[in-house]
């Protein structure tokens, strides 16, 4: 068995190794065939490693598959799906088998939209990929990870945050700093907005909540808040309202990356670019029809991490829903919209899944986020905050517009939905925000049960 305790702590050097090897500009003509490559090498390296676990060999007995058969990205079609309830168990019994082995690793939790948590165990060489991969994420619109300043939110949920700065970091190499904590305790938005100030980060990143909220309050007072270089939102999907909001009062450089707690940013869009690329050096991210069955290029993204070699994720599906095209051998996305898994349950036993509502709301510039709120089979709860450039007098032709439109989509004339004007949308405990949130189980009717372009000049 692996020094894991050795690994630990020498997963700093790790992750200056790993950076070493991943691709730092974005995808051009220059390097396509070099990525391509990276991802096929990995891909079948990957398979070698699954194929010696014992939860991945009755994969590819079921399958009728070995490792020789995959050596690139279409490939894993052949290979069964991993869910996340798969997961879950797999992980849970991981961990409970041998401690010992994994008190050196690092866990990954999600809330898991069920009430079941979901924890992903990172070994640290793997954990230094991650790292690898977000440093350079950082940096394809141009930001040095090294030289720069960043300011984050604090990961508290996943451990205590280190305040000190390192002897490195005192010598003005990756330098970083972290917003007050915003989840286990409320901070008023003037205090972020002073820190981020008196800090003058180079990057920034936090919850879009959060960012959304400081935007929302810098436009409608009129405070000066210092615009980064570049900045990323995470924890949820951005539409064009948004979008227009923190361009507005952070500047352009917005860095949008998709990912996963569980795989790591796995597609990134960088400023001036309509579209995302994925990181294909470190990642395959295919997508499915709708029954699951078999390519397409508009689906379900379904991730697999190259580098999470000693406990794998091939063919995780993220129920989140990917618009793609292929470009020599490389995949890209024109959009992406999260949270398929999250829906409002009719007394029919049919569903209306979060893209539909999505599909309205998203559109309507006066609003600028929102929740959906599912108390019963009857009855729902419409949280929005106001775009600071509507004058609130026009809150009442709005929820007018809005109503009318919601309840042509759902077709259910049993529903009411109550709407809710308010500064900023509560968020969960782990800093995210569901955009649908139904308090009903399916199956026991009429008992709710509350529950927690193209790239440029690349043709084929």
């Amino acid at each position: 068995m692996r020094n894991y305790k050795l690994d630990h702590k020498l997963e700093n050097l790790y992750a200056l190794r790993a950076y070493a090897q991943v691709e730092k500009k974005p995808v051009s003509l220059k390097n396509c065939d070099r990525i391509l490559r990276a991802q096929n090498t990995r891909l079948h390296a990957l398979m070698e490693a699954a194929w010696e676990i014992p939860f991945y060999r009755a994969r590819f007995v079921r399958s009728g598959t070995t490792p020789d058969d995959y050596n690139c990205a279409e490939d894993l079609y052949r290979f069964p799906l991993l869910t996340k309830d798969e997961l879950r168990d797999w992980m849970d019994e991981e961990a409970a088998s041998d401690p010992e082995k994994y008190a050196y690793w690092h866990v990954s939790p999600t809330s898991g939209s069920t009430g079941r948590p979901l924890r992903v165990l990172f070994s640290p060489m793997e954990n230094a990929w991650i790292i690898a991969n977000w440093l350079r994420t950082m940096g394809y619109g141009g930001f040095d990870p090294f030289r720069g300043k960043t300011m984050s939110r604090p990961n508290s949920l996943h451990g205590p945050v280190k305040e000190e700065d390192s002897i490195v970091q005192r010598i003005g190499i990756l330098r970083r700093k972290y917003m007050s904590d915003t989840i286990k305790e409320r901070v008023d938005t003037q205090t972020l907005v002073n820190e981020i100030n008196a800090y003058e980060p180079d990057y920034l990143y936090n919850h879009k909540n959060l960012l959304m909220r400081i935007a929302k309050y810098v436009k409608e007072n009129d405070v000066y808040l210092w615009k980064p270089s570049f900045y990323t939102p995470f924890g949820e999907m951005l539409d064009d309202a948004s979008i227009s909001l923190l361009n507005e009062v952070f500047g352009p450089g917005l860095i949008d990356a998709y990912g996963m707690g569980e795989t790591g940013s796995c597609l990134v869009r960088i400023p001036g670019k309509k579209y995302f690329q994925v990181n294909s050096d470190l990642f395959v991210v295919n997508a499915y029809n709708e029954d699951l069955t078999g390519p397409a290029l508009k689906g379900m993204a379904v991730i697999t991490p190259l580098f999470k070699t000693e406990l794998p994720l091939i063919n995780y599906t993220s129920y989140d829903l990917i618009d793609s095209y292929m470009r020599r051998g490389l995949r890209f996305a024109r959009g992406i919209q999260g949270r398929m898994n999250d829906v409002i349950h009719h007394r029919d036993g049919s569903v209306t899944e979060w893209g539909n509502i999505s599909g309205i709301v998203n559109y309507i510039p006066e609003i600028i986020s929102y929740r959906i709120v599912q108390e019963d089979y009857e009855n729902l709860t419409m949280m929005m905050v106001r775009n600071p450039d509507i004058p609130k007098e026009r809150e009442p032709e709005v929820e007018k517009d809005l109503d009318a439109k919601l309840m042509k989509m759902f077709k259910d004339p049993s529903f009411r939905i109550r709407y809710e004007w308010l500064e900023e949308i509560p968020v969960d405990p782990n800093g995210k925000l569901r955009v649908i949130v139904s308090k009903v189980q399916p199956g026991a009717i009429g008992e709710p049960v509350h529950a927690g372009e193209d790239i440029a000049g690349v043709r084929q």
